[in-house]
């Protein structure tokens, strides 16, 4: 049987926070995948190094060629299951041709860090281009989740908290990582300072 092509999930960068299943992982992989950062998270790793860097699909080119050939482990940040390059390569070899190993998400961390619940959480993706407004927000109790890393993305967050008469909202920037800084804020001030390229912010729930 072919083995699977491993989708390992490597939390935010820190190797603390990397599972003991991730890095047997990467250190079983004939073939070890992603970005250069993560490949520095495994220098031990014995396989032949295959770094994301040119571009998506001659890296999916790249990874086809082996498939079927080698073990092959493909790195990606946080979990796989939160906006990850787990659905395009699902989507490229097939479902049944992947496995996921699970890691600690930026959001998981986020909340833990500022000490929130995250059960009633919505999460909200604003790499690149911010959300359109979505009526169901309006009836949305509980906390909002926003993957940013623009200043659009943090005006976007304090538009969403000002809206919905929320107090404040948490600014996590590089989570995990050197430099780590955590801020609770009113919406103004952080339509006014912005946010780190890594950053997960986080729009407060009703009180209750």
């Amino acid at each position: 049987m072919t083995a699977p092509l491993l989708i390992v999930g490597c939390g935010p960068g820190d190797p603390d926070l990397i599972t003991p299943a991730a890095r047997r992982a990467a250190l079983e992989a004939e073939v070890l995948a992603g970005t250069p950062r993560l490949l520095e998270l495994f220098p031990e790793a014995p396989g032949e190094r295959l770094p994301y860097a040119g571009g998506l699909e001659p890296f999916l080119d790249a990874l086809e060629s082996r498939m079927g050939q080698k073990r092959i482990s493909v790195l990606v940040t946080g979990d796989p299951g939160v906006a990850s390059l787990a659905g395009t390569l699902r989507r490229r070899f097939g479902k049944d041709a992947c496995r996921v190993i699970p890691g600690i998400s930026s959001v998981q961390l986020a909340f833990s860090e500022v000490g929130l619940d995250w059960l009633d959480a919505r999460i909200l993706r604003a790499h690149g281009e911010v959300p359109e407004w979505d009526p169901a927000w309006a009836v949305h109790s509980g906390p909002f989740a926003i993957l940013a890393g623009s200043d659009e993305a943090a005006a976007f967050a304090a538009k969403l908290a000002a809206h919905l008469d929320r107090e404040a909202v948490w600014r996590c920037e590089r989570l995990g990582l050197p430099g780590q800084r955590i801020d609770r804020m009113e919406p103004a001030a952080l339509a006014r300072a912005g946010c780190d390229s890594l950053s997960v912010l986080i729009v407060e729930g009703e009180v209750r």
